[in-house]
């Protein structure tokens, strides 16, 4: 045992040196399952934009229209008072769904509006077992509604996680060469190993700020938490989703996570996540939840907040392509310039992905690139996003060439623009992302 961490740990030194990483896929030995790929009651050919915590109590018929008005399609954590005959009936002509607590699940099963069951929060390894019966159970009854398992990210403790530490006495939180080189991959491994399910779903909170002095930061894992993810749904068909954060402890608890009360914090999030593949967006929190109540899109007084205004724009500006999105496949991401040091969320590199997937990128910048390629076709897709830390305010011009390509679309904040060629020049503000169809030509080559 002593010898196998000792090598985990050099391993660990040599991926952190190298820039690579490790693939997630035989971390534990166990072949993973491939999904099953079942029909649920939403439209699964399309980009889904949800909520985390949805409180109802009396400002419920205010927080539904809300809810509509700002572009979301589902929500997770039910609290509150129940939902009534008449909420389920305006929920399904509205084409919207719930993942309802196991009370209200069965209570309403009947309902189109019931999309799934919140079946569990951040399970530990040693739980999955248990879970992957209970799954099978909940198919049985009815398998075009899904049971919504969702896992910790990165930055969860070993013991959290259900691994055994590498570095045993130190584990209030793991480091990055504990979290890479071992035990954050073999916790997905195990879950893909071992669950039957057609999502992964994950909530990240990266945006941070230093109360003192306002100072912004961001999680220096993040790419790397998503990429591990992103490579476990790849490996398995599995969809990837994606829990950011709409919520932070800067003004009122004096902790370090930010308020996201911005368009560009909310944007960069969910560029981010696209880039590797996500087929939904939660933010945390709608109504009810954790950290400041001020800084949810509802607040305590059931009124809507600058985070509600702030989601509402960017899923306007999402909505342009949510179709289009889903008809491409993901084959992962690219950072380049990663070396630069004021690169985002980079400490650790990412899982290298064919080459024949890649544009051809001129840039200085810390620039993301999501490739996909047409499900059905074939054009190719892409996800740009500006990797500069906020807190330099720095753009990000690139440059990104699709040889033999007739014709490029970019999708940037609501705006859909048609360019004639190759060449793609643009460049992104700090924490813009874009998305970007190519149309005609042979498969980009670096």
């Amino acid at each position: 045992m002593a010898f196998r961490k000792i090598i985990a740990f050099f391993m660990a030194i040599m991926t952190a040196l190298s820039g690579g990483a490790i693939s997630v896929l035989g971390s534990t030995g166990n072949a993973p399952i491939q999904a099953t790929e079942r029909t649920y009651r939403y439209d699964q050919d399309k980009l889904q934009l949800g909520v985390y915590c949805f409180k109802k109590d009396g400002h419920f018929n205010n927080l539904r229209r809300w809810f509509k008005e700002a572009g979301l399609n589902f929500a997770v954590c039910l609290t509150g008072e129940q939902l009534t005959d008449d909420d389920f009936t305006w929920l399904e002509d509205n084409g919207l769904g719930v993942f309802a607590p196991r009370s209200e699940y069965y209570r309403a099963i009947h309902r189109d509006a019931i999309w799934g069951l919140d079946y569990r929060d951040e399970p530990a390894t040693d739980a999955f077992a248990g879970l992957a019966e209970g799954l099978k159970e909940l198919y049985e009854e009815d398998a075009n509604r899904f049971p919504l398992i969702n896992l910790y990210p990165m930055y969860a403790s070993s013991e959290q996680l259900g691994e055994e530490p590498l570095f045993p006495g130190n584990d209030s939180k793991i480091d990055g060469l504990n979290a890479d080189s071992s035990k954050y991959r073999q916790h997905v491994a195990h879950y893909i190993s071992t669950i039957d399910s057609d999502v992964i779903s994950v909530d990240i909170y990266p945006l941070n700020v230093e109360p003192a002095t306002g100072k912004l930061s961001t999680y220096e894992y993040w790419l790397r938490n998503l990429d591990i993810l992103a490579e476990a749904c790849r490996a398995t068909g599995r969809d990837l989703w994606v829990v950011t954060q709409a919520a932070g402890t800067s003004k009122e608890d004096g902790g370090g996570k930010r308020w996201c009360d911005n368009p560009a914090d909310q944007r960069w999030q969910d560029y981010v996540s696209l880039a590797f593949g996500a087929k939904a967006l939660i933010y945390g929190c709608y109504y009810g939840g954790w950290w400041d109540q001020g800084s949810h899109m509802i607040n305590n007084a059931g009124n809507r907040t600058q985070t509600y205004y702030a989601v509402k724009k960017v899923n306007e500006e999402l909505s342009a392509f949510a179709d289009v999105y889903g008809d491409y496949e993901n084959h992962g991401a690219v950072l380049f310039n990663r070396a630069n040091p004021n690169a985002a969320g980079a400490k650790l590199g990412l899982v290298k992905i064919d080459k024949k997937y890649q544009p051809a990128v001129l840039t200085a910048a810390p620039v993301l690139c999501g490739c996909f390629t047409e499900k059905e076709g074939d054009g190719s897709a892409y996800v740009f996003a500006n990797m500069y830390e906020p807190q330099t305010g720095k753009d990000a011009p690139f440059t990104a060439t699709f040889p033999g390509a007739e014709s490029i679309t970019v999708y940037r904040k609501g705006e859909v623009t048609e360019i004639a060629g190759d060449t793609l020049r643009l460049t992104l503000e700090n924490r813009e992302g874009v998305f970007v169809t190519v149309n005609g030509g042979a498969e980009p080559v670096c």
